[in-house]
C-alpha cells in the first residue's frame, strides 16, 4: 500500500510539474507572438497577445510597460496611461515607464494643479517610490540581520565604549528595519488596491449625482487619474487632483 500511495504522489506531482512546465511554454509563445507583432508594426495583434497574458494572470511591470507602448503607438493616450500606471503600481522604481508616463501625460488635454503637500511628505513619498516592495522587504531583512549581528556584539563586548557604539547602531538598524518594512508593506497593499482610474473615454462628464439625468459640473477628457471614493451601481464618485469631486460611469473609468 505504501509503494502504491508513493507512485500515485510521484505521479502527481510529475503531472502538475508537466502542466506548469507546459503553461510556461504557452505564455512564452504569446509573448514571442506579441513582440513579433511590435516590431513588425502590427500594434493591433501585439495588443490583443498582451492582454492575452493579462487575462492569463501573467501581470509584471514589463508586460504592462510593452502594453503601454503598444497603444501609444496606435494613438490611445488613455489605455496608454493606464498601462504605465499599472506597471509602476507594481515596481515604482521602472524609470521607463515613468518617464514614458510623463512624456504621455503632456498630451492629454486636462492640466489640473496638484494639491499642495507639505514637503517632507512629498520627500518621503519619493524614497519610498524609489524601490520596489519586494526590494524593500529584501533591505529590512538586511537591517534585521544586521541590527541581531550588532546586539550580539553588544552582548558580548567588554569594552564599554565598544557596547555603546554597537548597541546604538543595533538600535538605529532596527529603526530602518521597521521603515524599509512599512515602505514594502505600503507599496504591497497599493499594488492591491483599486481606488484610482484612468479617464479612458475621449469626454467623461462629471455629474453632480449618480444619475444621467444630474448635473455636469465639469468634464474629464482621455488619460486623466482619478482617485476612486465610492461606487454605486454603474457610477464611480471620483476626485482629481485638485481636490474636486463628483459621479462619472464606470465604463469611462478604468481601474488601475
Amino acid at each position: 500500500m505504501k509503494k502504491i500511495l508513493t507512485a500515485i504522489l510521484v505521479s502527481v506531482i510529475a503531472f502538475t510539474v508537466s502542466s506548469a512546465q507546459e503553461e510556461a511554454r504557452g505564455l512564452a509563445s504569446i509573448w514571442k507572438s506579441a513582440e513579433d507583432a511590435y516590431s513588425m508594426g502590427d500594434f493591433d495583434g501585439a495588443i490583443k497577445e498582451y492582454e492575452t497574458l493579462v487575462s492569463s494572470g501573467a501581470a509584471s511591470p514589463s508586460l504592462f510597460y510593452n502594453l503601454g507602448n503598444a497603444h501609444y503607438r496606435k494613438g490611445n493616450i488613455g489605455k496608454s496611461i493606464l498601462n504605465y500606471e499599472r506597471a509602476l503600481k507594481l515596481d515604482p522604481s521602472d524609470a521607463d515607464a515613468r518617464h514614458n508616463l510623463e512624456l504621455v501625460r503632456t498630451q492629454t488635454l486636462d492640466k489640473i494643479d496638484n494639491v499642495p503637500q507639505f514637503i517632507l511628505f512629498s520627500w518621503i513619498q519619493k524614497v519610498k517610490y524609489s524601490l520596489s516592495s519586494n526590494v524593500w522587504a529584501v533591505v529590512s531583512l538586511v537591517f534585521l540581520a544586521l541590527g541581531l549581528v550588532l546586539l550580539l556584539l553588544y552582548r558580548y563586548s567588554r569594552r564599554t565604549s565598544s557596547r555603546k557604539l554597537f548597541f546604538i547602531i543595533a538600535m538605529i538598524a532596527f529603526l530602518y528595519t521597521l521603515v524599509c518594512f512599512l515602505f514594502s508593506f505600503s507599496l504591497a497593499r497599493n499594488a492591491q488596491s483599486e481606488d484610482t482610474g484612468i479617464v479612458i473615454e475621449n469626454i467623461g462628464s462629471v455629474k453632480s449625482a449618480p444619475a444621467a439625468g444630474g448635473n455636469s459640473i465639469f468634464v474629464l477628457h482621455e488619460g486623466t487619474k482619478v482617485k476612486i471614493l465610492e461606487s454605486v451601481q454603474n457610477w464611480y464618485k471620483v476626485e482629481i487632483a485638485d481636490g474636486r469631486q463628483g459621479w462619472i460611469k464606470s465604463s469611462d473609468v478604468e481601474v488601475i
